[in-house]
């Protein structure tokens, strides 16, 4: 039975969180300077987005989320390259994930290309909504 990638996020959520909130606070500075609850809030809804618009086959739910996040952000004084890094470390987590669950090798590789394509777009909606929001 194939597994979906919207399933994997949905049931190793927790895990994911805990390790995605690590590797921010760890790896990228200002994450360490905000409360943890509010990062740990962040994660959940940003993977809450990633589940939903997989599992609805709907780019528009994770595009809506990316938008609003990324001008939460930069009126926060984030930096773009913080919300690529956030987006790369859960990339790291979920394809950990998914190496680790899926033994089948063509569901698996099917499984990282879908997870590659959509961290891709993610990474391009952050980066046009900063360059728009750059030029107000």
């Amino acid at each position: 039975m194939a597994t979906s990638l919207d399933k994997l996020i949905v049931e190793h959520r927790e895990s994911l969180v805990d390790s995605i909130v690590k590797d921010a606070i760890r790896q990228i500075p200002s994450y360490g300077r905000v409360p943890l609850r509010l990062t740990v809030q962040r994660v959940q809804r940003w993977l809450d987005a990633l589940a939903d618009s997989i599992a609805q086959n709907e780019p528009d739910i994770l595009e809506r989320h990316l938008v609003a996040v990324a001008g939460e952000r930069r009126q926060e004084g984030f930096a773009i390259i913080e919300l690529h890094s956030i987006v790369q470390i859960t990339e790291e987590q979920l394809q950990g994930l998914i190496e680790r669950s899926i033994a089948d090798e063509i569901e698996r590789n099917g499984l990282l290309t879908l997870l590659a394509a959509v961290m891709g777009a993610a990474r391009m909606v952050l980066s046009v909504r900063y360059i728009l929001g750059a030029t107000k």
